[in-house]
């Protein structure tokens, strides 16, 4: 099926970007989700006490189909496209000579943020995630980690990436690039894509934009509560794995045989969450901080709202019991209202403030090296 065109905003609106024609994101043909066929517990990692719930509680899916043919070459040619190239190429010490794109949704990418905004693709999210789940914030949307052979440069490789993830291969990807990081996987000694590490927010969704049917290697390893190493098997093109990746350390083996590997990263958080431990000790480095700063006290806000509204319900329902059993509306005979509770309340509400303030480095700090300008001429 043609995908189906739609004008973007003029490049004065969306400044600094210029962006291309994109396609409508339709659920129908670039979704094509079948629930995971394995889940997890944190239990069965032996992780039950790095995790506040129950053992029971989902840790890792399966890989799941989820992005459709269609889906994926939209996905690719929105992150391949010149601009988002040119201005969402990132620097981090932990992917070290690989490359990332980030920060590029919805104004460089505008699909990229309807693929995973989209309520049927929350949907399937959540479903597989055994809770509701929403993106933490735009500007996690769709962050892409691309694995550069061994001897080339991130652009001269990025050069040569196609929106079709079957078009012939330029290259073929090593897995010793040099001065990578290493791990003994148990039965190899690999460098490391992404090196070990637990996410910044609660959930992430990572999906395969590439086609790694001939692929060995390129798993997610997963440190169990006993010190050992569990592989979890990555996803084919278009699938994706579920994690609780807050709770998780992990690290991503590399690959060869596959002509490349890109993956795109969304993180969650539970719709309804009262609490929250997500971190930017990771994300400052290669973030814009006047987006993520904005952004990050939206998000903790509302999180802070669901608490507020969740004690405003506890204090509707202590109101409807004692109308109930004294059979009179209004005039409560008793108090809805434990002082020392509120206080609690206020305690939590200013922690949370604080915490929020102390993940955020001064605008003036060494660790801000965004630029709004071009870092690479493609």
């Amino acid at each position: 099926m043609a995908l189906q065109e739609k004008l973007v905003p003029s490049a004065k609106q969306v400044s600094p970007f210029t962006v291309r024609s994109t396609p409508v994101f339709d659920p129908k043909v670039h979704l094509a989700y079948e629930p995971p066929s394995q889940r997890l517990s944190m239990g069965d990692l032996g992780l039950d006490k790095a995790h506040n719930g129950p053992s029971s509680a989902i840790a890792v899916t399966a890989p799941f189909p989820l992005a459709s043919r269609e889906g994926v070459i939209a996905l690719r040619q929105a992150i391949l496209d010149p601009a988002v190239l040119s201005h969402c190429l990132v620097y981090s010490h932990m992917t070290g000579p690989h490359a990332q794109l980030r920060g590029m949704a919805p104004h460089a990418a505008e699909f990229v943020a309807e693929f995973w905004q989209h309520p049927e693709t929350l949907k399937a999210i959540s479903e597989a995630a055994g809770e509701e789940l929403v993106p933490y914030m735009d500007i996690e949307l769709g962050h892409t980690n691309i694995q550069v052979p061994k001897g080339m440069s991130r652009v001269d490789y990025m050069r040569g990436l196609d929106a079709d993830p079957f078009a012939p291969p330029s290259v073929s990807l090593l897995s010793d690039e040099a001065g990578s990081k290493t791990v003994n996987s148990g039965d190899q000694t690999a460098p490391l894509v992404v090196d070990y590490h637990k996410d910044a927010y609660p959930w992430v969704a990572v999906l395969m934009l590439s086609d790694v049917s001939n692929m060995t290697g390129g798993e997610t390893a997963l440190r169990k509560g006993d010190g050992s190493l569990f592989k979890a098997r990555a996803p084919s093109l278009g699938s994706i794995v579920v994690m609780r990746g807050g709770s998780i350390t992990h690290c991503a083996l590399p690959c060869e045989g596959a002509s490349e590997r890109i993956t795109m990263v969304t993180s969650f958080r539970p719709r309804h969450s009262t609490q929250d431990f997500s971190n930017l000790h990771n994300i400052i480095d290669c973030s814009n901080l006047n987006e993520l700063y904005e952004q990050w006290t939206e998000a903790r806000l509302d999180i802070l709202g669901n608490k507020l509204k969740a004690y405003k319900q506890v204090l509707a329902n202590r109101r409807r019991r004692l109308e109930a059993r004294d059979g009179v509306l209004g005039g409560l005979r008793e108090p809805t209202v434990d002082l020392e509770e509120l206080n609690r309340l206020a305690d939590e509400i200013n922690e949370h403030m604080s915490r929020t303030l102390s993940e955020m480095a001064p605008y003036t700090s060494s660790r801000n090296v965004w630029t709004p300008k071009p870092r690479i001429n493609l």
